[in-house]
Formats: structure tokens, sequence, C-alpha cells
């Protein structure tokens, strides 16, 4: 039987720094904005320590900078500490030398910190492109997590993936490698079950039952939440467009209730938790 294997992953930025705020939240404004981050961290890192299980954390660099001792509560608590680049602005719209200035800046904040050897990114809202994987394999990433096969979210970016390849993780000829957020094709459709707003917005029991669909499939399951989604009173902002504030307010009450009824699901089904890290070792062992 099939090994089923579970990464929990969590994108470390405050509530704040949404994309989906940024018509109201300028960047220069975020100095004046409330902190929740480590409140809403610490409370992720509460649950996974109550279940026993590990996850990794994609820390941008703005925050890391600030709250130095909550990464190294991550490390100390035996979770992975990954990149999330520093300022949080999406790849595909900077130049070369801005994306690889970005992520070679957060990757020796996180590694100051923790003195421990950062190997992977995920990019800001996955947006991932193609001079990305030069860039992290000049920068001496292991890996990239950024990869979001839903094509229906304008914001999430594409790659050139090889024509043979693993579901679960690519392997590029430079040698990185690309563990994508996870989907489920359904009769020719790609269904996004990777967690954030879909894990959000869908019953339970549905959301599970496509978790386990992915599972049998592929015996892999790459799931994301942010800290903010695990702040249900956090500050309304009225001044965005009315999808946005769908997507980013919907559900919060329920989150964290929702993901510790996941990890007991899956556990009860004999899953494994690994860290990403954990995850790539074992496989091009």
């Amino acid at each position: 039987m099939k090994q089923k294997r579970i990464l929990l992953t969590f994108d470390i930025e405050e509530w704040f720094q949404v994309h989906n705020l940024n018509e109201a939240i300028p960047r220069q404004d975020w100095e004046n904005r409330g902190s929740s981050v480590e409140k809403n961290t610490s409370n992720i890192l509460e649950i996974l320590s109550k279940h026993e299980v590990k996850a990794t954390f994609f820390v941008l660099g703005w925050v890391a900078e600030k709250f130095p001792d909550l990464v190294r509560k991550v490390i100390s608590n035996g979770h992975e500490v990954a990149s999330h680049g520093y300022d949080h602005n999406l790849v595909y719209s900077q130049n070369y030398d801005s994306v690889k200035n970005d992520i070679e800046k957060s990757k020796k904040i996180l590694e100051d910190a923790t003195g421990v050897r950062v190997f992977g990114y995920r990019a800001p809202s996955f947006s991932v492109d193609d001079r990305l994987i030069d860039i992290l394999n000049d920068l001496s990433f292991q890996y990239d997590s950024s990869y979001n096969a839903f094509k229906l979210n304008q914001r999430y970016g594409s790659l050139t993936l090889p024509r043979k390849r693993n579901s679960n993780i690519v392997k590029f000829e430079n040698g990185l490698y690309e563990i994508p957020v996870s989907s489920l094709k359904i009769l020719g459709l790609t269904i996004p079950i990777g967690g954030g707003a879909y894990f959000r917005f869908l019953p339970f029991i549905f959301f599970s039952r496509l978790v386990s669909l992915k599972l049998k499939k592929d015996g892999l399951y790459n799931f994301y939440l942010h800290p903010w989604e695990f702040e249900p009173d956090q500050p309304r902002i009225r001044e965005i467009r009315f999808d946005y504030k769908i997507r980013h307010y919907t559900g919060l009450q329920k989150t964290a209730s929702k993901f510790e009824k996941l990890i007991n699901s899956f556990k009860k089904q004999n899953c494994e938790f690994l860290t990403i890290k954990d995850y790539v070792d074992s496989t091009i062992e």
C-alpha cells in the first residue's frame, strides 16, 4: 500500500500584507498597522505540538527581521523554516535583480536569526515564473513550493515543467526541486484543494473527501494556511473589492477547529506528517 504523506505548510505574514488588501494598505503603511503575526503563529505552534506533527513555515523576511524570537521558536519546536521572500512582492511583477535581491535578503535574515540553513522558498501568492528556478539554484536553495496548477486564480504564476515528471515532486535540469501545492484533477478539471480560502469555503466533509482522493491517487498532500486565517477578529477593511472581502474574511471563525479536525482525520488514516525538507530528502535518497 502506498505511504500517505501530508506536508503542512504556513506562509508567515501579517494580516495587512495580503495582496487582497493592497489597494487599501500600501507598503508604506505597514508600520502603522497593529501586528498579530506572533500571536497567530504561536497559536499554530500550539496546535501542532498538541497533535505532535511537524510542518514547514515559509517566513517573510520582513516578519523575521522584526520578530527573530518567533523564527527561533519555530525551529526550537522542531519545524522547518523556509523563505517567503522579504517584501511580499509578486515575483513576476519584478525584474530579475529585484527578485534575486529580495530572496537573498530574506534568506540571510532567516539564517542569521536561527543559525540553520534555509533550503526552501515559496513565492508570495504563488507568483512563480521560470526565472525563479535559476535564481533559487544560484542562491543554493534545494527546493521551491510555489507552483499551483489552478489557472482560474489570475494572481498565480506559471512554470515550464518537464514533460516527464512525477506529480508530487519535479526535478529541474539545474537540480532544483519543485513540490507543487496540491490540486486534484477530476474529469479534466483542476480542483484547488491546497488550503487557504478553498479550505475555509468548503464544508469539511467535502474538502476532506477531496484530500482523501488526492492521497489515494498520489500518496502526497501539500497543504497551506496563513496565520491571519486563524484570526477571526482581525480588522475589517472596507475599502477593497467585494470579491476580495469574500475571499479574505469568509470562514475565519472556523479555521482553527477545521484545521485540528483535518489533522485528526488523517492521523486516523495513518498518514505521515513531514516537513518539506524531510520529504525531499526521503524522496531523493
